[in-house]
């Protein structure tokens, strides 16, 4: 879902995102932003950061916890998020493109290994599906933001996993 916004930012674009996929961007984000440091660090990460906190503490609490849980959290359930912007969009999308990078390195490591392979495998399978949808939706953006008012609000916040709705599969 594209929204304009009022002040000429671009595209706010709604985005859902299953929660070991965020679990992977977010790594990737926050590896970027200690090495640049706050000030050039990735727009995106300090907006979806609450997010990220919420998510990874609820991760841990469950990993102690309550593994059955966790592995639902994990594969089934998504993180609601909003980009600001085009901008936003393009670093979500290098991000992803980082890690699958890093998924085929560990391929090539694991080979020989059929379980560990096709777990990397699968990961890199989903996250390039992901990446594939992001960019379709970034190239819609500017059509969509010459065709819309600028009367619509700012984009939300991020949002915590929603609970009870499954991947389509």
């Amino acid at each position: 879902m594209n929204t304009s916004r009022p002040d000429g930012g671009g595209t706010a674009t709604e985005l859902r995102i299953v929660v070991w996929q965020f679990v992977r961007i977010m790594v990737q984000l926050e590896t970027v932003a200690r090495a640049r440091g706050r000030a050039k660090a990735p727009s995106v990460y300090g907006d979806w950061r609450p997010a990220w906190t919420e998510v990874d503490r609820t991760l841990t609490r469950l990993g102690e916890s309550d593994s059955e849980a966790f592995s639902d959290l994990m594969m089934n359930q998504e993180v609601v998020l909003r980009t600001r912007d085009r901008s936003q969009m393009n670093e979500v999308t290098r991000a992803i493109e980082n890690v699958i990078n890093q998924l085929d390195q560990e391929i090539r490591a694991v080979r020989g290994e059929p379980a560990a392979e096709e777990e990397l495998r699968f990961e890199r399978r989903e996250l390039n599906a992901l990446l594939k949808k992001l960019r379709k939706m970034g190239r819609g953006a500017g059509a969509a933001r010459g065709a819309r008012s600028g009367g619509g609000r700012g984009p939300k916040p991020s949002s915590p996993p929603r609970r009870g709705r499954g991947r389509k599969g």
